[in-house]
């Protein structure tokens, strides 16, 4: 018997142990909120993005940060772009500052409430390329943080950014060469000799001697004037005479002619009488 009790005793022992060594480790946990804060950090699982330019519709990727623990602090967030994935605008947040932003980062500080029932929200204007995109977000405080595990997260979106390659060809190229170059050698040149040479000679000579468009010189002027009217014409001008600009030429002509017959006569007798 007295071997039994000294065995439950034992056991009871044991048991007591076991619980109280629960409860101290219950306790070191319980403990470890009591100071400090809790960090924690995520980002959205899906994106709403235009196929066309691969620009993030909306406000963006979005995120959250928020601190659970017993005490307040100062929050640093930063988000990474780490492929496929560029920044393109200044972030929003619900509470904090944007301490820098470019393509690749974007640093925010808040000032965070202790025991945050809400976690403030960011978002971040983004474009997309390539099949798969990667996003890092890490927020750290000034206090201890008893469990790091939520302090840091890595997103991997699958989505396909690709631009659409065109399918056909531009069309607007020129085809043909331009049509305003000259596509031969200039044919302004004569092509052939002059067709017709001056093939007639003068038809007919002169009919007429000089002077023909006067009277003959043997022709007898008139030698007074028109029976008609008593001393001007019918139509109001003088009445002819006989007399007018040839006149003179008229008389010289005729004595030539009279000298000349006159020669001719004589060398005719000449010849005449030599000959008998």
């Amino acid at each position: 018997m007295n071997r039994s009790r000294i065995t439950s005793a034992a056991v009871g022992l044991a048991l007591l142990g076991g619980l109280a060594t629960t409860q101290v480790a219950t306790a070191a946990g319980a403990f470890a909120y009591e100071s400090g804060a809790e960090m924690t950090v995520g980002l959205t699982s899906g994106i709403v993005y235009d196929k066309n330019t691969g620009k993030v519709l909306g406000d963006g990727i979005g995120g959250t940060f928020g601190n659970h623990g017993p005490e307040a602090d100062t929050a640093t967030v930063t988000v990474t772009a780490v492929k496929n994935v560029k920044f393109t605008a200044k972030p929003k947040v619900d509470k904090g500052t944007v301490k820098s932003w470019n393509a690749e980062k974007v640093v925010i500080e808040a000032e965070l409430a202790a025991n945050g029932d809400e976690l403030e929200k960011m978002d971040l204007p983004a474009s997309l390329s390539g099949k798969k995109q990667t996003l890092r977000a890490e927020i750290k405080g000034i206090k201890t943080d008893p469990d790091t595990s939520n302090n840091t997260v890595t997103q991997t979106y699958s989505v396909d950014a690709t631009k659409p390659k065109p399918t056909d060809k531009p069309t607007d190229k020129p085809t043909d060469d331009p049509t305003d170059k000259p596509t031969g050698k200039p044919s302004g040149k004569p092509t052939s000799k002059p067709s017709e040479k001056p093939t007639d000679k003068p038809s007919s000579k002169p009919s007429a001697t000089p002077g023909d468009d006067s009277s003959p010189a043997n022709t007898p002027a008139p030698a007074g004037g028109s029976d008609k009217g008593s001393g001007t014409g019918g139509d109001g001008s003088l009445a002819q005479t006989g007399g007018g600009s040839h006149t003179p030429q008229l008389i010289g002509g005729a004595g030539a002619l009279v000298v000349l017959g006159g020669a001719a006569l004589v060398l005719a007798k000449r010849r005449k009488s030599g000959q008998n």
